[in-house]
C-alpha cells in the first residue's frame, strides 16, 4: 500500500469533484436564470452576481486541474523540434517564464485577497464577502505552480 499514492489520488478526486460540483453549479444557476428572463420575464440579477464569483473560483482551479492532468494549453511546437542543448535552454526560459508569472500572480492576488479581507469587501447585489472567491486566484496559481515545477512522472487516472 503506498500511503503518498494514495493521498494524491484522494486529493485528485476531491479536485475533480469540486469542478464538477461547480460546474454542475454553474450551469443550473444560468438555466434558472435564462428560464426566469425569457420565460416569466423576471431576471435574477443576483444569480449573474453569484456565477461571476464562482467562475472566477472555478477558473483558477481549473488551470492547476489541467496542469496536473498535461492538458493545458502549451506552445510546445518550437520545442518539440529542438534537440539538446538549445532545447534544454528553451524548455529552462519557459519554466522560467511561467515561474515569474505564477510568483508574480500569487503575490497580487494574495495583497488583494488581504485587502479584501481587511476591508471586509462585499459584492454589490448580495453583499456576500469577495475575499473567500479572491482567495482560488493566489491557491489555484500556487497548486498550478507547484504542478509545473514537480510534474507527476506518470499521469495519474483519468477521472478517479
Amino acid at each position: 500500500m503506498n500511503t503518498r499514492r494514495d493521498w494524491r489520488e484522494l486529493l485528485v478526486a476531491l479536485e475533480y469533484r469540486a469542478i464538477e460540483f461547480a460546474f454542475v453549479a454553474l450551469v443550473v444557476m444560468n438555466a434558472t436564470n435564462i428560464f426566469a428572463r425569457y420565460v416569466l420575464n423576471r431576471s435574477i440579477g443576483s444569480l449573474f452576481e453569484v456565477m461571476v464569483l464562482l467562475s472566477v473560483a472555478t477558473y483558477w482551479l481549473g488551470i492547476a486541474t489541467a496542469e496536473r492532468s498535461r492538458s493545458h494549453l502549451g506552445m510546445n511546437f518550437v520545442t518539440s523540434k529542438l534537440s539538446g542543448v538549445p532545447r534544454r535552454v528553451c524548455e529552462a526560459l519557459r519554466l522560467l517564464v511561467i515561474t515569474g508569472f505564477l510568483l508574480a500572480a500569487v503575490y497580487s492576488a494574495a495583497g488583494v485577497t488581504w485587502s479584501q479581507y481587511r476591508s471586509g469587501a462585499v459584492s454589490g447585489t448580495l453583499g456576500m464577502p469577495l475575499w473567500p472567491f479572491t482567495l482560488f486566484i493566489p491557491l489555484g496559481c500556487l497548486l498550478m505552480l507547484l504542478r509545473v515545477l514537480h510534474p507527476a512522472p506518470v499521469p495519474l487516472r483519468e477521472v478517479p
